[in-house]
């Protein structure tokens, strides 16, 4: 580059004082001017282009007309300025470059060897002018230059190549406006005699490449052959190869490569080509830094393809990252830039799906304002009308669904018709505008009631969907919107088989495996709806696959956290398992019901149970089969427990981010190919015999092992109906139906008890009042129903009984229900009959009671026992209450202030099978997985770092903290995520936590009294981990009797597990 420099500006130097009459040897301003277009192809300098239009300018001074040499000068400088064109957008500059081409020409007859050269910029010229203003005559006149350009360059002359290039590119711009295919296959074979021109070694053999792929990519989306699409594929990699890093069109590469393989995403839905994608186009950024001519087109295509993963997963951060990004490009794309049209749009489309998301109005006004700019950008004759208008049409039709003024719809209707008028048949948007009108045509038949509309719609689906061929990534959405279509005409005319084609389209749209998990599940639960308000034969079908495709849907995400995000989203997910059920105990198969509870939810710690299967039976029969899928195993859930890095909102100006959105992009690709090895390994552990059923769902006749020491009762709540279901162990299970208006108010209580829970503090008897009223509120409509059922089933009472509330009811306190009316007036409550323990779920009180292989069985009664003790001023009895538990046995291990660091908790948890938390504990409402232990200092235990922590010898735990079972309800309300449960989970088969804060005073007396009753039964055949349900039910009887104790502070403490 330095060369070009020094050339460039000694040249420059003797050139001035030549022309400003010194006598000297002029110095050629044409070779000044080609070494600084060379430089500018290098570096994208704008300074550098500038200074060759300026040289060509000096060029053409000294070649006036008649001078031998004009034709060549005008011509160079055409080619500089229409460059410029390029880079800034300025229609004086495309007018000039064509002028100057005329110029050129004019001064070449037939026979001029220059006259090919001169025909091939005019045209060049004119095809970019079509691409501006739209209008056909340039395109036509190209075309025919570009014929006669190409009949002066006989097969042996040296630019007859360049000539089929140009023409070939020409036809397939002919093609997108006509839809003729013959000019689409006429491109391709143009291009492919321009690369037999170009053999290996040849400069411009990439070019060819990178050409011939898009034509025939081009008719891939015609045809939808998918070897097209492959061929495309590898001859775009083929040109990478050719640009090496460090090559200047290497980013070009990359970013043609990214768009084929995302296209081969749309197509196959293969997550691993969205990877590949987004990877490749932040290489292709990184090549591209500011100043760069198409930095903005990297921002562009890099915001689409991350869009693209926020519509396969759900993923905020993701659309997001897409609106900075296409901000980003905008701001490069100022008013005249001749990208700013598809900026405005692209990042309208983006804001769009976030108020999709989010419902604030504000991106919504945001987006049609975009959109109107985008389209008074394409005027009539523009080749991207069509697609403004269709754009346009779909933001108006959400403000119609969002305020309902009539006058919204009729104008997206409008331009819907505007744009399908533009979208010929033979043209590859048609089907899409097809389906939008008939959207919206059947939205206005909702408002006007006129059948004709409904009719319309109905053909005009069917119409969109015969364009679609059957492995089209969109069909699954199309044969959704005929279903909804049939549907309603099936409500206003009550013709069965408008029902049974309506159930047909749902079905066939959710089994369709070509189109994104997401869409696929949203057609599910459409489908179940329909057909469990008809009771129809296929409602059991419907809700066991949208369980199945919302356990694929989240896998997608690569760490929990990610995943709890999406659990939370505004997506309508989070009662799909309880409504399931619902409908199996409507049609009296609760065994059924009790297995889709199991399936749709702790979705996520079934997710971690599953990497931690058990695999000793597996190793006695192939120990290489059972070591490849404990190592693939542990890499997932290390994977799935790693922290997610949290990008900013500003690409342009955080250098960091990019490093940050490059490890996510790392963590979905290393999930991919994990998740796929795991699949293969799976399915050939299914082949070996004995493990048909490996890792597949639970059937009822294993869940119902659970209730092997007592019953274990769900409370299911949807909003269809309400349930106690108990499952037995050696009978088929219960279902007791709850009161109409539970439905309703199940909620409510878990509110009534939020409220009465702030006024602890400072208006103990107000909470205790609110206490009370959500305890009987619990027995009279609950858990007096149970008990009644318990007794007919022969259930004494003094045994043990495990709860399973699902949704919000989680948060309820059953096992203190009443009081319960007695003779004597005395006050009695549920757990003065019964011991209570709660469990996530069935599989995780199976898990808890398994027997671990190759784990010593210390002896019972003689655990050792670790405390973990941080007294502060807001813990003032923590030490008394370490006292206490230190006066019953002398094997108790402390880590108390400075030595209770997080490094030392975690290495003490597994010398030791029990362990006691007093200390502060805190809820995270954003982020539960950051629920904590405060330990000493700022260190904090949080929910993942004891997930991460897989305790094989550990028994019992009791996390003496506020919060420690309790969880925040901010839309993942069946996920259980609290400090109790990763305790569970990470091997404690017992654990005793707090539903809410945990009055410090009460410390001292509970841990006495706890352990005097959990040593005093050390000669017990019972388990030591067992006993602690039945000592926590004597010590809180105890609780409640001292003087001057409130419900809050006996209600509060749960067991756990087993």
């Amino acid at each position: 580059m330095e060369f070009f420099g020094q050339l460039v500006a000694r040249g420059r130097d003797v050139l001035n004082r030549c022309l400003s009459g010194f006598a000297c040897r002029p110095a050629p301003p044409g070779i000044l001017a080609a070494a600084a277009f060379t430089r500018f192809k290098q570096t994208s300098r704008m300074d550098d282009l500038e200074q060759c239009i300026t040289l060509y300018r000096d060029a053409l001074e000294l070649h006036p007309p008649g001078h031998p040499s004009r034709s060549a000068s005008l011509n160079k400088l055409a080619e500089t300025v229409r460059t410029r064109f390029k880079q800034t957008g300025r229609m004086e500059d495309l007018e000039e470059s064509i002028v100057l081409s005329r110029d050129a020409l004019n001064l070449c007859p037939h026979e001029h060897p220059d006259r090919s050269t001169c025909v091939d910029n005019l045209a060049n010229g004119l095809l970019i002018q079509f691409m501006q203003a739209g209008r056909m005559e340039d395109l036509e006149q190209s075309i025919t230059l570009l014929r006669d350009a190409l009949d002066l360059r006989p097969p042996g002359h040296p630019d007859r190549s360049a000539s089929l290039n140009s023409l070939a590119v020409a036809m397939n711009t002919l093609f997108q406006q006509t839809g003729q295919m013959e000019d689409l296959e006429e491109s391709i074979v143009l291009h492919r005699d321009a690369l037999d021109l170009r053999p290996p070694g040849h400069p411009l053999r990439s070019t060819s490449f990178n050409n011939l792929a898009g034509a025939v990519q081009t008719r891939f989306d015609q045809t939808g052959r998918m070897e097209d699409l492959e061929q495309s594929i590898t001859l775009l990699r083929d040109a990478l190869e050719l640009h090496p890093p460090g090559h200047p069109h290497r980013s070009g590469s990359l970013s043609n490569l990214a768009a084929a393989v995302q296209t081969r995403f749309e197509q196959a839905g293969r997550m691993e080509d969205l990877e590949e994608s987004i990877v490749l186009h932040r290489d292709a950024l990184e090549l591209r830094p500011p100043g760069h001519l198409d930095r903005s087109t990297s921002f562009n295509n890099l915001a689409n393809a991350v869009w693209s993963r926020f519509e396969q997963t759900g993923r905020m951060e993701d659309l997001e990252e897409s609106i900075a990004l296409h901000r980003d490009a905008l701001e490069l794309c100022p008013p005249g830039h001749p990208h700013r049209s598809s900026s405005l749009n692209n990042l309208a489309v983006a804001v769009s799906t976030r108020f999709e998301q989010t419902g604030r109005m504000e991106d919504l006004e945001e987006a049609i304002a975009l959109h109107r700019d985008a389209l008074e950008l394409h005027p009539p004759g523009h080749p991207d009308r069509s697609a403004s208008l269709s754009n346009l049409g779909e933001a108006m039709q959400t403000c119609f669904e969002q305020i309902v003024r009539i006058e919204d719809l009729e104008e997206a209707i409008v331009l819907y018709r505007d744009a399908l008028e533009l979208r010929p048949p033979g043209h590859p948007d048609r089907s899409s505008s097809l389906n939008n009108l008939a959207v919206a045509v059947r939205t206005r038949f909702k408002q006007t009631g006129q059948m004709e509309d409904l009719e319309e719609s109905i053909v005009l689906h069917h119409d969109a969907l015969r364009l679609l061929p059957p492995g089209h990534p969109d069909r699954s959405e199309f044969l959704s919107n005929l279903g909804r279509a049939m549907r309603t005409r099936f409500a206003k005319t009550g013709r069965m088989d408008d029902l049974e084609e309506s159930l047909h389209y749902y079905e066939e749209g959710a089994d369709h495996v070509f189109s994104n998990t997401l869409m696929r599940l949203s057609v599910a639960v459409r489908w179940a709806a329909l057909a469990r308000s008809q009771r129809h034969v296929s409602t059991v079908k419907a809700y066991r696959l949208a369980l199945s495709l919302l356990e694929s849907w989240l896998v997608i995400s690569p760490t929990v956290q990610m995943q709890h995000k999406i659990l939370s989203g505004k997506n309508g997910y989070q009662t799909l398992a309880s409504d399931a059920a619902s409908y199996a105990i409507e049609i009296g198969d609760v065994a059924q019901a009790v297995e889709m509870l199991e399936q749709g939810r702790a979705l996520i710690w079934s997710q971690l149970r599953g990497f931690r299967t058990p695999i000793e039976q597996l190793r006695e029969v192939n120990k290489g089969l059972a070591d490849r899928f404990l190592t693939t195993s542990r890499e997932l859930e290390s994977l799935a427990t790693s922290s997610e890095s949290k990008p900013t909102t500003s690409i342009a100006q955080d250098s960091a981010t990019g490093a940050s959105q490059k490890l996510v992009d790392e963590m979905y690709a290393r999930k991919r190919r994990l998740a796929s090895r795991l699949e293969g390994i799976v399915a050939e552990i299914r082949t070996t015999s004995g493990f048909g059923d490996f890792l597949r769902a639970r059937r009822f006749s294993v869940l119902q092992e659970a209730a092997v020491e007592g019953p274990v009762i769900i409370i299911s709540h949807s909003k269809y109906r309400s349930d106690a279901l108990i499952v037995l162990h050696d009978r088929p299970p219960v279902s007791v139906e709850l009161d109409s208006d539970f439905d309703h108010d199940g909620p409510s209580l878990v509110v009534e008890l939020k409220t009465a829970l702030q006024k602890a503090q400072t208006e103990p008897k107000a909470c205790d009042v609110g206490i009370e009223g959500v305890l009987e509120s619990l027995w009279n409509r609950v858990v007096s129903r149970v008990v009644e059922k318990l007794n007919e089933l022969g259930i004494e009472k003094q045994t043990r009984i495990w709860w399973c509330p699902t949704s919000f009811l989680s948060a309820l306190p059953f096992h203190a229900a009443g009081p319960i009316p007695v003779v004597d007036r005395r006050k009695k409550y549920l757990l003065d009959d019964y011991i209570s323990s709660y469990t996530p779920t069935l599989t995780a009180l199976i898990n808890a009671r398994e027997s671990k292989p190759g784990i010593r069985r210390h002896d019972i009664g003689l655990p050792q026992l670790l405390v973990v003790a941080l007294p502060d001023n807001g813990l003032l009895e923590v030490e008394n209450e370490v006292r206490a538990i230190q006066e019953n046995r002398d094997f108790v291990k402390c880590l108390v202030r400075e030595q209770a660091t997080r490094e030392a908790v975690i290495g003490k948890f597994r010398d030791h099978q029990w362990v006691h938390f007093a200390c502060h504990g805190q809820l995270n409402p954003e982020e539960p997985f950051l629920h904590a232990f405060r330990l000493y200092g700022k260190d904090r235990l949080t929910l993942l770092d004891i997930i991460q922590s897989n305790l094989p010898n550990v028994e019992f735990a009791f996390l003496s903290a506020c919060h420690s079972a309790g969880q925040t309800f901010g839309g993942a309300r069946e996920e259980v995520l609290h400090l109790a449960a990763a305790m569970q989970f990470s091997g404690f088969r017992s654990v005793i936590g707090t539903m809410w804060a945990m009055t410090d005073i009460d410390g001292p007396f509970i841990g006495e009294e706890f352990y005097k009753r959990m040593f005093a039964e050390e000669g017990s055949p019972e388990l030591g981990f067992k006993r602690s349900a039945r000592a926590l039910r004597g010590t809180v009887r105890r609780l409640r009797k001292k003087r001057g104790m409130t419900v809050e502070r006996w209600v509060n403490l749960i067991h756990i597990g087993a």
